[in-house]
């Protein structure tokens, strides 16, 4: 409690002398941020930039800030400014929020569907025969969802040589990304520059950030695919689903909470028998 009650009456007496040393505000800040050596020219937004926007000069300026607040990484001071002119971002920046490399990358031209597919895995596109089969084509690029599989056959009692149905419902996937609806693509601008630089220093490169390109109130009632991002083995999987015929197996698309990537526990599969048990 001393402490803090000294440290605010220093710095009241040294406000004071510099008040009646005729110090302007701008010597009154130094004091308080520590002097000018404890500051760097930054650049910053000018403007709110979006994810896949090309910088210009009139997006940017510069900003004299604390180095106290610049508690982060690859920020560019002002004579960097003319190497982001031209770059795409990855994240969306915000004004007066410091431009990072991470944040920023060359273009070349990744805004089509091979640069949305996460390393590792591949995209496929489904059908969309019905709308309720993607919940009411709803969902949008870059949500997450489960793929539902169904199955309708026919089974045989061996016994008595009686037909049953044998109806099959299971998770086939779960926590898909969903790359694009019909032409609608996922909105991210992978890191060029950052993949570069991983890949020489033998690190990970972080993923670009995304952002739905859909404006307030749009939706996707009318889609005719969705193209999802999926390991090689559930790819086939799904598309061996998706090539039956409606009235042997469909799937069912089931968006997730945002931020819910915990996988389904307890039971994943059930039958018919499940639904309508035998009784004795």
């Amino acid at each position: 409690m001393l402490a803090a009650v000294f440290g605010i009456l220093s710095s009241l007496l040294m406000f004071a002398f510099l008040s009646s040393r005729g110090g302007d505000d701008a010597a009154v800040n130094d004091a308080l941020s520590g002097g000018a050596g404890a500051k760097s020219v930054v650049v910053v937004g000018d403007k709110p930039i979006n994810v896949g926007d090309k910088i210009t000069d009139a997006m940017i300026t510069v900003k004299t800030l604390p180095l106290s607040a610049l508690n982060i990484e690859g920020y560019f001071e002002a004579n960097d400014r003319g190497s982001i002119v031209g770059k795409v971002a990855t994240a969306p920046l915000l004004p007066n929020e410091p431009v990072v490399a991470a944040r920023v990358t060359t273009f070349d031209g990744q805004n089509t569907i091979a640069w949305k597919v996460p390393d590792g895995m591949r995209g496929l596109s489904l059908q969309v025969p019905h709308e309720a089969w993607i919940a009411g084509g709803l969902p949008q690029p870059g949500d997450r969802i489960d793929v539902l599989g169904i199955t309708t056959l026919i089974k045989i009692d061996p016994l008595t040589g009686e037909e049953r149905p044998d109806v099959i419902s299971g998770f086939v996937a779960q926590d898909v990304e969903v790359l694009a609806i019909s032409q609608k693509l996922l909105k991210s601008v992978p890191n060029l520059d950052a993949k570069a630089k991983a890949a020489a220093n033998g690190s990970t490169a972080p993923s670009g950030a995304s952002a739905s390109p859909l404006e307030d109130g749009e939706t996707y009632q009318e889609s005719i695919s969705i193209t999802l991002a999926l390991p090689p083995d559930l790819a086939a999987k799904v598309a061996l689903l998706d090539a039956m015929e409606d009235d042997t197996g469909q799937y069912r698309i089931l968006p997730r909470q945002k931020g819910d990537s915990a996988p389904i526990s307890g039971k994943s599969m059930w039958s018919y028998e499940d639904i309508f048990p035998k009784t004795r």
